[in-house]
């Protein structure tokens, strides 16, 4: 997922500035329910370990997406490997993984005995071979893969021909994967960002006739930004008459490299619970974090300037990186919970300075996310207190608040749990600002679960 082609740095730069500076509210006045499969993670599944799928289930994943190359699976006109990719799919079935197969890539025997590289760029003439691989995956995994994707950020780095061409493309495949499987989920897009001018090039083509969901990839300087891309996306699909689901199939933040996406360790948990909660609220169906490993151990990375190689969650000596935790708790608590903003009041101070997300489990649970959205420090004394307790987004240790209910509130997110009083009728939280006061404690919120007297 390299940011810039070649010949278009200043453009990519200039771009992002523009969506990040933005003044998006991540809550909205519409409960919803989040769906408790929305959680997925790129580029996972193929190590086929007892240990990667104890990872995957610590997680709280549900899908997992990769990429089905064409030049993994046949090698020739006539010569299909399908080893291990068969793995693959046996390994997501034994572990309750739903797999979102990308289907993608070309082969160089496309374009004469001769040629010894792939192009990226399938001719119009070439399109029947690309369709005798799709037709061969969907035949032999029909009702084993649960959700197809075809090609990867075709806008941007992986498709190296006219626009068209791409367009006749998707259209051709989105229809053969339907004819050879109905009730398949096919997703189509998986653009790089938001590109108005692609994509109506795809609707006029008739590749989103066949589309149960569109796919981008909403990567951003920060979460904000990345909401502000969900929001373009959501208007130009809704003017172009498109009413299927969205999904983000790759959003993440790479702790070291160039990339000016790049995010501290000890800031990327709030980053991830930012992200990930903001997305699902506005209505993403699933959301793909990109990725579950970095490329090399703690240290050991060849380059301090390649970004591609940071992206993980963890090491792939399964050692977690900061953000790991933070992305089990968000997963774990609401998956399958309701996004309910109803059950929050703000005193008439907050309302300009704090992001809440509130969101009620099927137990009971209340689940309370809050941060400063204009990086202003406030003090917020929270009510009820009882059965409260935080979440240390990065160690995942809890513990319950200080008898006050006064919380010190910055932009990083804090995580709260309420347990359910079944003695009481549905209640929700009320936040207020209060001032300083020297006689009382106040926790210190957000990364460093501390206490704190003020003197």
């Amino acid at each position: 997922m390299p940011f810039f082609r070649s010949g278009s740095l200043i453009l990519g730069v200039l771009l992002f500035l523009f969506s990040s500076c933005t003044s998006t509210r991540f809550q909205i006045p519409e409960p919803r329910t989040i769906p408790p499969d929305a959680f997925g993670m790129a580029h996972a599944g193929s190590r086929f370990t007892e240990k990667e799928n104890r990872l995957l289930d610590t997680l709280g994943v549900s899908w997992i997406r990769n990429t089905f190359r064409w030049d993994s699976i046949q090698k020739r006109t006539k010569q299909w490997d399908f080893r291990r990719w068969d793995r693959y799919v046996e390994n997501a079935e034994r572990t309750g993984k739903k797999i979102l197969a990308v289907l993608a890539y070309d082969v160089p025997w496309i374009y004469g005995k001769e040629e010894k590289e792939a192009r990226r760029h399938i001719e119009p003439d070439k399109i029947p071979y690309f369709l005798q691989y799709v037709e061969g995956i969907v035949k032999r995994y029909k009702g084993r893969i649960q959700a197809y994707e075809i090609w990867n950020e075709p806008n941007w780095l992986f498709w190296k021909g006219p626009d068209k061409d791409f367009f006749t493309l998707a259209t051709e495949t989105a229809r053969r994967i339907k004819e050879v499987d109905p009730n398949c989920y096919l997703v189509v897009g998986s653009f790089w960002r938001v590109p108005r001018s692609f994509i109506r090039g795809m609707v006029r083509s008739g590749a989103f006739q066949y589309a149960d969901a569109v796919s981008f990839h909403p990567y951003a300087f920060t979460p904000e930004g990345t909401i502000a891309l969900f929001d373009e996306l959501k208007e130009i699909l809704e003017e172009e008459g498109f009413r299927g689901d969205v999904w983000v199939t790759e959003v993440g933040f790479p702790t070291g490299g160039w990339y000016l996406t790049r995010v501290s360790e000890e800031k990327k948990p709030s980053y991830v619970v930012k992200t990930l909660a903001g997305l699902l609220v506005r209505g993403a169906r699933v959301v793909f974090w990109y990725e579950l490993f970095d490329k090399f151990p703690q240290g050991e990375a060849p380059s301090r300037l390649d970004s591609e190689l940071y992206f993980g969650l963890n090491y792939p000596d399964f050692k977690p990186k900061s953000g790991a935790t933070a992305y089990s708790i968000l997963a774990k608590q609401i998956a399958g919970a309701t996004y309910r903003p109803d059950l929050v009041t703000l005193s008439s101070e907050l309302k300009d300075t704090l992001e809440v997300l509130l969101f009620r489990r099927l137990n009971g649970e209340k689940i309370l996310l809050l941060w400063s959205r204009t990086g202003e420090e406030v003090q917020v004394r929270i009510s009820p207190k009882e059965g409260l307790s935080q979440y240390d987004l990065a160690t995942g240790q809890t513990r319950k608040v200080s008898n006050t209910g006064r919380f010190q509130v910055g932009d990083e997110a804090i995580f709260f749990i309420l347990a359910p009083d079944n003695t009481l009728p549905e209640t929700g939280f009320t936040l207020e600002k209060v001032e300083p006061d020297p006689k009382e404690e106040v926790t210190i919120s957000g990364e460093l679960s501390l206490f704190w007297k003020i003197r």
